[in-house]
């Protein structure tokens, strides 16, 4: 007998001792061992949570204006802002009526016709399309003037024809952009401060004003929350501006540590910013109070394939409410291009090619702000008390409506754990209108849509029809999967 033949018996024994050398060994009239049952596997987690809305603690008064986006001024020459741009006309009517500012960075690179050499010149004409692209979506603009490169004798007639041109669609004139960063990007010489730029603005202000009595002014336009200009300025201006401007960036886009997880855990220092900001407007007696003019997830464009992902839809409609809640009058979403950032719809030129993550958060929220029925119906927005785990990344936020109705946004920010929540209204209604945000996941560049349908890029979206949520009792179940949200109309 060969080695290898007691090599090969050996196995054998060892193989049917565990139960599987019948299968091996083919001798007739051996029992074969059934194969070990594997573990069920484990289903997603869950979370029980209860949500009331905390009715006697009420915010900012809403309507779809809340919403609104911000562009540089240099998009002004591309055939973008026009009545021709079926695409993007489409995408803001969906939003319904807001706000757009047209300034940022820019506008310190661009001069009015085209009189201040190496810096794009703006026309007549691009600002008549402006104008004309205001009217047809029934949008105002915060119209922004170069400060650190310009002239009096040039801001006051660039700001006389954006007046006559604009007409009731002009919310505001903004001169300049972010002026506490001005030292840093080579704009003024160090050691340039606030009081610098008081005298400044002053000055050009008043040439404003002459040119153009009828235009309001809005400012500072602070890159940051910093005490030394904002604040100041609310005071110092309030006598010469009717809106109050301020921006925010949760952190620097080339910052590793700019993550989405960083951003969905939310800024702890922003309602105590908010607040003091609302206070100033507030004290200095501001006519249109303040607007966060200019704000997205990360600045220098955003995070690359972070602020361009699913989970930006969760954490801006997060954004939003906190802002309201704390006293802001509007929050304008900065874009454009198409590049791996937070542009909330990128464009090509003006063309528009894809809907990103951040408009659909917009739109979820502007559905809430607008009320039943759209349009300029009223709503105030109300905290919810939420009862759940600790950690738990849920949140939700209510909308009291004009009609007595109510609106109600829920929030499931885990990526793995399903929430059923027990939404408890307080009032008699038969049952709740939903509209559902959903993802791939959170990380997901695409696949995202509302009530089961993408918005595209040709500015359309056909939602599908979903079952409504009974209510009982003046309670409602919902059950929501990991990365999703939903609104809740009430109907009368």
């Amino acid at each position: 007998m060969s080695d290898g033949m007691l090599a090969r018996r050996e196995l054998m024994a060892l193989l049917s001792a565990v139960g599987i050398g019948g299968w091996l060994g083919g001798g007739a009239g051996r029992s074969v061992a059934a194969p070990a049952a594997s573990a069920p596997s484990p289903g997603p987690a869950r979370a029980d949570v209860s949500v009331r809305l905390d009715r006697d603690r009420p915010g900012a008064t809403l309507t779809s204006r809340f919403a609104g986006l911000s562009y540089e001024k240099d998009k002004l020459p591309q055939p973008m802002f026009t009545a021709g741009n079926d695409a993007l006309l489409g995408l803001y009517r969906l939003l319904g009526p807001g706000v757009l500012r047209i300034g940022a960075n820019a506008v310190d690179r661009c001069a009015w016709l085209g009189a201040t050499p190496k810096l794009t010149p703006i026309l007549p004409a691009m600002v008549d399309a402006l104008a004309g692209f205001a009217r047809q979506v029934d949008w105002q603009v915060i119209y922004g003037i170069n400060l650190a490169n310009n002239t009096t004798e040039l801001a006051a007639a660039e700001a006389a024809y954006a007046v006559r041109a604009l007409g009731d669609n002009l919310l505001a004139i903004e001169i300049g952009n972010e002026p506490d960063l001005y030292p840093h990007n080579g704009h003024r010489p160090r050691g340039w401060r606030y009081d610098d730029y008081l005298t400044e603005w002053r000055a050009m202000a008043r040439a404003i004003a002459a040119a153009a009595p009828s235009a309001r002014l809005a400012g500072p336009v602070a890159a940051s929350f910093s005490s030394g200009f904002t604040l100041p300025f609310a005071r110092d201006a309030a006598a010469q501006i009717s809106l109050l401007t301020q921006h925010y960036y949760r952190a620097d886009g080339r910052d590793p540590e700019s993550t989405l997880d960083l951003l969905l855990q939310g800024d702890p220092s922003l309602a105590q910013q908010l607040q003091s900001v609302s206070q100033a407007a507030h004290d200095s007696g501001v006519q249109l109070g303040w607007r966060m003019a200019e704000c997205n997830s990360f600045f220098n464009g955003g995070a690359p394939n972070i602020s361009n992902t699913y989970g930006t839809a969760l954490w801006v409609m997060d954004f939003m409410f906190r802002c309201a809640l704390n006293g802001c009058n509007g929050v304008n979403l900065h874009g454009g291009g198409h590049g791996p950032g937070y542009t909330p719809i990128a464009d090509d030129k003006g063309e528009v090619v894809e809907v990103r993550p951040v408009y659909y958060g917009l739109l979820l929220f502007a559905l809430g702000a607008q009320g039943k029925n759209g349009g300029q119906n009223r709503g105030t927005t109300v905290p919810a008390t939420v009862e759940g785990p600790a950690g738990l990344r849920f949140s939700a936020y209510g909308v009291l409506r004009d009609d007595g109705g109510v609106n109600v946004l829920m929030i499931n920010k885990e990526a793995e754990t399903v929430v059923d929540a027990e939404l408890l209204l307080d009032q008699t209604t038969s049952t709740l209108e939903p509209f559902w945000l959903s993802g791939a996941d959170l990380a997901a560049t695409s696949g995202h849509k509302l009530n089961d349908a993408p918005v595209s890029a040709q500015g359309t979206w056909t939602p599908m029809a979903q079952a409504a949520v009974p209510v009982a009792a003046q309670a409602a179940r919902i059950h929501m999967p990991p990365a999703s949200a939903v609104l809740l109309r009430s109907r009368p």
